[in-house]
């Protein structure tokens, strides 16, 4: 049923545990965890402006051609005041 532990396999992984030198997997570790502690929250402040770029184009085009149209014709000027109701 459960397989045949001889002492040589168990001998093995025992010396190959004791060859990982945990105090720099650790520090290894523990430097991650900082970085991704420090991603995160920048992530997550930058994400909105990402998805809005196309929005701010779109509304920097509308406003642009909205501009184009609305500025009088310098040309035709009048000495007459303009009364705006």
């Amino acid at each position: 049923m459960y397989p045949n532990l001889n002492g040589n396999l168990l001998s093995r992984s025992v010396s190959f545990l004791k060859s990982i030198p945990f105090a720099e997997v650790l520090d290894g570790t523990s430097k991650t965890l900082g970085v991704i502690n420090q991603a995160i929250p920048v992530y997550y402040q930058v994400k909105p402006i990402i998805q809005n770029v196309g929005t701010v184009f779109k509304i920097s085009h509308a406003l642009k051609n909205s501009n184009e149209e609305s500025i009088p014709d310098a040309s035709n000027t009048h000495n007459s005041p303009i009364f705006f109701v």
